[in-house]
């Protein structure tokens, strides 16, 4: 179904995870929305299971919705996204990962945020879903941010003024102007296939901001993250650690130390994590290493959350 009100390009890059794609586009099938307001763009980004097959059965099913399906060969997820906003017709831009399906509500509450006009990018939760799994004892606390965990403490659409605060991929919604205002995500912080770097949306976040526009948090816009069995081990934890920290070394450009200082001044906490996976991304992987980091974390997890709440650095827009 094509139409002339579209207002919000949903857009979803995916690559071999055709069975989790299906359910996120169940869930958007499922969206409190009016239908003519948004379309989907799904861009495969060089796919060699089932997610055609998968798209197309969809696309039949739901001939309610404006979906289309785009094909991109050069692999990354920032190729894939910017080739979705290059397709897109909508004035704002949903990004949403393809194990991200959202709640019914998601859309309608994400976009109130932007009814300011002064809000560039906006973000909600992205709650883990362990699909009935164990959780291993070790994976406790802030360790499951490597998951793709995202909430803030704030129960009110809030300002974020700080890079490492701001929203994920899963669950993010841009002008789509502000691409050629500002620029397209940066390809060189793109996740291709196993490859762990991921921050392009962080950084495209911090230009906006620093461009002047609101980056904010909306609490009551979650999707829910689903987790894979392959990912509940040291070892995916281990790389997405070490590529997150190689993202952050990068954004925060290791040849201005006074960046670095404010970092940490202004959350000394986050940024300690941090430097510690950066540790783990120069040594050599050693199992004991690991165990210590884990014992560690189980332990600092027991200091008052009042005092890491010092550190905060959101700002109500209530």
């Amino acid at each position: 179904m094509m139409s002339s009100q579209i207002e919000t390009s949903i857009v979803i890059a995916t690559y071999n995870r055709a069975s989790y794609l299906a359910q996120c586009l169940e869930a958007l099938a499922r969206l409190e929305f009016d239908p003519k307001r948004f379309e989907v763009l799904i861009v495969d980004n060089n796919s060699n299971d089932d997610t055609p097959t998968v798209c197309m059965h969809f696309i039949q099913a739901h001939p309610e919705l404006d979906i289309r399906y785009i094909f991109e060969k050069n692999q990354g997820a920032s190729q894939a996204r910017n080739r979705g906003v290059e397709e897109a017709r909508g004035e704002i831009i949903c990004f949403l990962d393809d194990d991200s399906p959202p709640f019914p509500h998601w859309l309608h509450t994400l976009l109130q945020a932007l009814n300011d006009p002064s809000v560039g990018c906006a973000g909600g939760p992205s709650i883990l879903d362990f699909q009935g799994q164990a959780i291993p004892r070790w994976l406790d606390g802030d360790l499951q941010s490597l998951l793709s965990s995202y909430a803030l403490p704030y129960t009110e659409i809030t300002q974020l003024t700080e890079w490492y605060q701001f929203p994920l991929s899963c669950n993010m919604a841009i002008r789509r102007r502000l691409f050629y205002e500002l620029g397209f995500l940066r390809t060189d912080l793109s996740k291709i296939a196993d490859q762990p770097l991921a921050a392009a949306e962080t950084e495209m976040a911090d230009r906006i901001n620093k461009a002047g526009w609101k980056v904010v948090y909306v609490p009551h816009a979650p999707v829910y993250h689903l987790v894979p069995p392959e990912r509940l081990n040291r070892e995916y934890i281990y790389h997405r650690g070490r590529g997150l920290a190689k993202s952050h070394i990068i954004l925060t450009d290791s040849r201005k130390p006074h960046i670095i200082l404010r970092w940490f001044a202004s959350d000394g906490w986050y940024a300690a994590r941090r430097f510690f996976w950066l540790s783990l991304a120069i040594i050599e992987r050693n199992e004991k290493w690991f165990d210590d980091y884990i014992r560690f974390w189980i332990i600092a997890q027991r200091i008052p959350l009042r005092f890491k709440r010092l550190f905060s650095g959101g700002r109500s827009l209530a």
